[in-house]
């Protein structure tokens, strides 16, 4: 019987190894066949679904388009492709309402809150701007005297022998001794005492001696003497050698030319006196500031010598020509200055508030009525007269066009900075359909004139009254880019040259290297914000020439790079992060604003290739800035905030040398990254 049994276990092992790999591969087949109907779209589904596609297309009157949910820049006329970029299944596009407008999209209730979006009437009044402007104070060249010698002489005697001595008007200043000045003296003695002695001569004698007499008064006024002096030398009480010159203004000594024993010939400068009870403050505007300023307007300042304390004064003179280095123009503001608190030297930042129209700053009516001097504005009368200073005759100051009457001018159309969305040459803002059933926005663009802190004057593409989107309005282009729709990367609508909300920025090389499709948290690109915050002080500061807020700018940057949360992000994006960071890093301490330049540009390179990598959160779209004339006409970029060129690498030398080469706009928050 065990014979029998191992026998058959001995063909049963036979039979198996000579069938099991038939086995096998039967069983894979199987269980392909099997997944195969299982994964395989039902005829009727599928049918219905190219049904509904058809049908949606004849009713668009075009092709069926399918783009991606991550990168609406897509678009494929094929359901079935996958996203070249991210590998993800496509989407129809669909046509979000507006009833046939395309530059309309209808969002639902849900959207709309998810979105927080915030609308706002636009307004029509006078908005306030505040111009900043940097000066230094400086002396009243009005009330400045110069004494100079008006005979040669020798400086036998110094009364004012240091710098910042404080005088009086009629002080004395120093002594003289001149042989030429005593024998106009004894001129005088002799021509005196002979007009005594003419009585008993002819009158044309008597006359012609009087003559004389007052010739050599003259000739000592002329040259300096009070009438006390000339009294004192004709009468014979005044016996010395010496003359005493007096300083003819009050005020301190700012300069002192001689020293005592020195000889002087005659025109040699003396002292410099200069009235310090009325200064000015001398700043530079630049070309897009000045429509902002007008003559009369008040001015508060300050300065380090008194902080938290504001001074006042009036614009009384605007440069009428720009210099051609550093496009500015000068600025000058009187200044009163009781108890001589305030010194020349000192430096000062100066606030004007000025109500803007459409074409520049509002003239103020506060001067009608009033007189001025056309040479020196700063004197201002009730009535016809002559400037105080010149002599000229006074003008009324609507001839000189320095009064306005805010009632004849139309107030400009004015919305919040936060509506306009900004693509370098063109702005768009998305204006609410009032009678529209469910949210439905609109783009405009709209044609901007100055920007008055936080809002803009509209000159064309909206009026008085409407409704426009303050918040959200990213999200809204957003979704007018999905549905290739025009908007603001893509004003025709349809495909976008770029790829959406940071990856357009993506550099070619970037793309290539990076993994497709890779993970990136959108807990990471939230937190680069301190990095690209403290980045963007860096640039203003070395805009402003401020080294101090440079270097603390790099240590925010240091500081920012340490919170900068890697969990999450793997592969290429990882090496990517890394690679910048290092290069965000300032290797060593700058003491030079030319340093500070050189290391800014370093530290650009590594902002560029996190901006073409990550992208940035927020609604705020920023700018690609290229200078050619940077570090001897190599060239060199940057990134900054607004459209207005604002140089780093020359600061106030050349402010706005440069011009904006792309814009980046924010990554969605829905997440271009997820």
């Amino acid at each position: 019987m065990s014979n029998v049994t191992t026998a058959a276990r001995t063909y049963l092992h036979w039979v198996w190894q000579r069938t099991s790999a038939a086995i096998a591969m039967l069983l894979i087949v199987i269980a392909v066949v099997i997944g195969y109907q299982i994964g395989k779209p039902a005829p009727e589904r599928m049918q219905a679904g190219h049904d509904e596609h058809s049908e949606h297309a004849v009713d668009a009157g075009e092709a069926q388009m399918y783009t991606c949910s991550m990168h609406p820049s897509v678009r494929l006329p094929d359901a079935d492709s996958k996203c070249p970029i991210c590998f993800m299944a496509l989407i129809p596009v669909a046509d979000n309402g507006g009833e046939g407008n395309v530059r309309r999209i209808t969002l639902h209730e849900n959207a709309v809150a998810m979105s927080r979006i915030e609308t706002a009437k636009v307004g029509r009044f006078f908005p306030t701007v505040t111009v900043r402007l940097y000066g230094k104070l400086a002396y009243d060249e009005t009330s400045v005297a110069r004494i100079s010698a008006y005979f040669p002489g020798r400086i036998e005697r110094l009364f004012v022998n240091y710098l910042g001595v404080p005088v009086g008007k009629g002080d004395h200043l120093a002594e003289m001794y001149s042989p030429e000045l005593l024998a106009s003296f004894e001129e005088l003695r002799q021509v005196s005492a002979a007009a005594a002695n003419s009585q008993s001569g002819s009158d044309l004698v008597r006359q012609s001696t009087r003559d004389t007499l007052t010739a050599a008064r003259e000739k000592l006024r002329l040259i300096g003497l009070t009438k006390q002096q000339i009294t004192a030398i004709e009468d014979g009480s005044f016996q010395g050698d010496l003359l005493t010159i007096f300083s003819p203004i009050g005020g301190v000594v700012t300069h002192l030319a001689v020293r005592e024993g020195d000889y002087l010939q005659t025109g040699g400068s003396i002292a410099t006196v200069a009235d310090l009870s009325r200064l000015w403050l001398d700043m530079e505007a630049y070309e897009s500031q000045l429509p902002m300023l007008r003559w009369g307007q008040p001015v508060t300042f300050t300065v380090e010598a008194h902080p938290g304390e504001t001074f006042e004064g009036r614009i009384s003179f605007i440069e009428p020509m720009i210099d051609d280095r550093t496009r500015t123009a000068a600025v000058r503001v009187a200044v009163d200055n009781p108890g001589v608190r305030l010194k020349p030297g000192m430096f000062a930042s100066a606030d004007v508030r000025t109500r803007l129209a459409a074409t520049g700053a509002v003239l103020s009516d506060e001067l009608a009525g009033h007189w001025v001097s056309p040479m020196h504005p700063t004197i201002v009368k009730n009535g016809p007269g002559q400037c105080d200073i010149c002599g000229m005759d006074m003008v009324t100051a609507e001839s000189l066009g320095i009064v306005g009457d805010p009632s004849l001018l139309e107030e400009p159309l004015v919305i919040p900075k936060s509506a306009v969305l900004f693509t370098g040459t063109r702005s768009v803002v998305y204006v609410e359909v009032h009678d529209a059933e469910k949210p439905t926005y609109e783009g405009r663009e709209v044609v901007l004139g100055p920007r008055a802190d936080d809002l803009y004057i509209v000159r064309e593409g909206l009026r008085e009254g409407e409704m426009i989107v303050v918040n959200g309005a990213f999200r809204i282009d957003s979704a007018m880019q999905i549905a290739a729709k025009p908007s603001m990367m893509t004003p025709e609508g349809g495909r976008s040259g770029s790829v959406h909300a940071g990856h357009g920025a993506m550099s070619g090389a970037t793309m290539s290297n990076m993994q497709v499709g890779a993970h990136v948290p959108e807990v990471f690109i939230n937190s680069l914000e301190p990095v690209y915050e403290a980045y963007f002080d860096a640039q203003e500061a070395l805009a402003g020439d401020d080294l101090a807020d440079f270097v603390q700018a790099t240590a925010a940057i240091k500081t920012g790079l340490g919170l900068v949360r890697e969990v999450g992000l793997v592969g290429e994006p990882l090496g990517e992060w890394r690679r910048a960071a290092v290069t965000l890093r300032l290797g060593q301490t700058v003491t030079t604003i030319d340093d500070a330049r050189i290391h800014f540009e370093r530290m650009s390179d590594g902002i560029f290739a996190l901006q073409r990598a990550f992208g940035h959160s927020g609604e705020e779209t920023w700018h690609l800035a290229y200078c050619p004339m940077a570090f001897d006409f190599k060239g060199a970029d940057w990134l900054q905030r607004g459209t207005e060129i604002n140089n780093p690498y020359f600061g106030a030398s050349m402010l706005r040398c440069g011009e904006v080469q792309e814009s980046y706009a924010p990554v969605s928050a829905e997440g271009d990254h997820e």
